[in-house]
């Protein structure tokens, strides 16, 4: 079985990636979409766990059938945002441009006019990583606090093959391939600062693992614990917070929705305190989340099942209420 499982991560990652880099982008999307739902008539470890997670969405029915329809869809999603990450080397504005279109980026340039720079602020739902690209082919300076594919090689609890673990390392080529300055997340943040005190966009993802504060907050109905620190970052630069969501259409399109900057808590207002600040402020990014999700949950699943995954193997917890 794990000669087998090598053999297919190589041929994916070879025969199969220039194939679908040769490929009109419509008719790869289309590739994908069949693959996932071949996938999803097959019993496996991803469809399952997507499965399991779809119960940590409120107004989801605790019917094991509509579970299983939800988490084949998000197996679509995935695999469509899978074989994305194979095209980035070969993304050009123009190509981007007809894989991505852009709503509400009057609401980005208003944030930006600003002078203080612009948080881009979001979550693991649907295609996230392709907010980079349709930001930084559109012409935006943009910064991305990232956290390199390889460090799941470390943290998965989980042994795999040295194919597997190279895979990583490929997915990460790919990644820095895109038009925007990476910071690792796991570093100095010298370079965020400095990103925003320019006048750029720096992108984050708000429900990442990890870092030194963590806020506990509403989140999907229970309370979960989201990283403190980039609304810490937001507080001192003064930045504008701009909420966005990359959402595919059933053709496999991609719209990256921006929505108006957020209205922010300040530090010394009402006596609040940085950190009390940066909690309310990450709170209303979590609830902006949570609603996304209520609506589409196909497009959460795959990183709620992950981060379950995690937590179960003793890393990261992200509910921390009971039950979870």
């Amino acid at each position: 079985m794990q000669t087998l499982r090598d053999a297919l991560v190589w041929v994916y990652w070879h025969p199969f990636k220039r194939l679908v880099q040769a490929l009109p982008p419509q008719t790869a999307r289309a590739l994908a979409r069949g693959l996932g739902r071949v996938l999803g008539r097959v019993p496996n470890a991803r469809l399952a766990g997507m499965a399991e997670a779809a119960r940590f969405v409120p107004g989801v029915p605790d019917d094991g059938a509509v579970r299983l329809a939800l988490a084949r869809a998000a197996l679509v999603e995935f695999c469509q945002t899978d074989l994305e990450v194979l095209l980035f080397p070969t993304l050009t504005p123009e190509r981007t441009a007809a894989l991505v279109a852009i709503e509400g980026r009057e609401h980005l340039d208003a944030a930006l006019a600003g002078g203080r720079g612009a948080m881009l602020a979001f979550g693991h739902y649907g295609a996230n990583q392709m907010i980079m690209a349709a930001i930084g082919h559109a012409g935006y300076r943009m910064c991305q606090l990232s956290a390199p594919a390889t460090v799941l090689n470390e943290k998965l609890p989980e042994a795999r093959s040295a194919a597997v673990r190279r895979t990583r390392e490929l997915r990460w080529a790919h990644e820095q391939t895109l038009p925007v300055t990476h910071i690792d997340v796991f570093g100095s943040l010298k370079a965020a600062f400095s990103c925003l005190r320019s006048g750029h966009v720096l992108g984050v993802a708000v429900d990442g693992g990890g870092g030194e504060k963590q806020a506990v907050v509403p989140f999907l109905g229970r309370a979960a614990s989201f990283p403190l620190g980039p609304m810490l970052l937001a507080g001192k630069t003064g930045c504008a917070v701009v909420p966005c969501f990359m959402e595919r259409a059933p053709n496999g399109r991609l719209t990256l929705r921006i929505e108006p900057a957020l209205p922010l808590a300040v530090a010394g207002e009402g006596g609040l305190s940085p950190d009390e600040a940066a909690s309310a402020n990450t709170a209303a990014v979590a609830a902006r989340l949570s609603a996304a999700i209520m609506a589409q949950p196909g497009r959460y699943l795959y990183f709620l099942a992950f981060r379950l995954h995690m937590a179960a193997a003793g890393h990261d917890a992200f509910f921390v209420d009971a039950g979870a």
